[in-house]
């Protein structure tokens, strides 16, 4: 199978955009660790001519196997959004499945699936947003301690 992946990256002449931060993207979490790059991001030669100062930059890793990576144009034109991260803990709460289905099944939009998906989609990020900061702050605040407890 990667065979198969690499000669569909040549086939669509995409290369990779350099890394910045740490060397591997992966990491098994047993006491001798296996570090290793899985994660990469690709781009066709079009893209690099419009967007020649993009970056790709690794980020902490915190609870996944994988690390996360930044993607950004550093052109100036392009709006900056700014990142949505979901916790996993999100789905521990209660309720939350039932508002998350509520705020999809209450989105009306129209066009085509692909606008319908996007508008919806887009309510649910907001949605979320608003409820992380009002509702999981006090989550976020036990999560720091927890991660600060372990490296003391």
């Amino acid at each position: 199978m990667a065979f198969l992946f690499n000669a569909v990256i040549d086939a669509l002449n995409l290369r990779k955009i350099g890394l910045t931060g740490r060397k591997f993207t992966w990491a098994n979490n047993l006491p001798n660790q296996t570090f290793e790059k899985l994660d990469r991001v690709l781009a066709c030669i079009d893209f690099e001519s419009k967007y020649a100062l993009t970056t790709v930059h690794t980020l902490d890793r915190e609870i996944s196997d994988h690390t996360p990576l930044h993607f950004s144009t550093n052109n100036s034109s392009t709006t900056y959004q700014p990142q949505f991260k979901f916790e996993l803990g999100w789905s521990l709460r209660e309720g939350f499945c039932e508002m998350v289905s509520q705020v999809w099944q209450n989105t009306v939009a129209i066009g085509s699936p692909m606008d319908v998906w996007q508008m919806k989609i887009w309510r649910l990020h907001q949605h979320l947003r608003g409820w992380t900061k009002h509702v999981s702050g006090a989550y976020k605040k036990r999560k720091r301690h927890f991660f600060a407890s372990l490296m003391n």
